[in-house]
């Protein structure tokens, strides 16, 4: 059924219940797996010389590190899973990762890195939802639940 699936990850409870997920579902439908990250590097103050340099590489290091741990996990199960990250607003990127790989499944864990914020304005798995052009399935971290749109 699934051929291509990508899932968002960011090393929250959210998003390593959507890997578990994802990892599954390529395992039975023998689908290629790609993890995406995305960095948001946008200053909340006004930046000084170098601040946002600064950031972007603190960002990139810590998507290569939820990206390897990501790989880690795929590698114990047996799956080969192709790694990228994104910059840009989460939500916004993971549609646009869906779409520029044909994905016909978008994997995102229900809560993230946002927190109170995300309740607020809307989490990243409600905003990409809305924006995908593929089915999307929303893991629930420590339940074992999904819900599927």
């Amino acid at each position: 059924m699934f051929q291509r699936i990508v899932v968002g990850y960011d090393d929250s409870p959210g998003a390593r219940a959507a890997l578990t997920m994802a990892l599954e579902l390529a395992a039975v439908h023998r689908a290629t797996l790609t993890v995406v990250a995305v960095e948001e590097y946008l200053p909340h103050y006004g930046p000084v010389v170098g601040e946002i340099e600064d950031e972007r590489s603190i960002g990139e290091l810590t998507c290569r590190r939820w990206l390897a741990a990501a790989a880690e996990t795929a590698e114990q199960r047996g799956i080969a899973v192709h790694a990228e990250i994104r910059a840009g607003q989460a939500a916004r990127e993971l549609a646009t990762a869906a779409a520029d790989h044909g994905a016909d499944l978008l994997v995102l864990g229900r809560s993230g890195h946002s927190g109170i914020w995300g309740r607020f304005i809307g989490s990243t798995a409600e905003k990409a939802a809305r924006h995908v052009g593929c089915s999307v399935l929303v893991a629930h971290d420590g339940d074992g639940e999904a819900e599927r749109r």
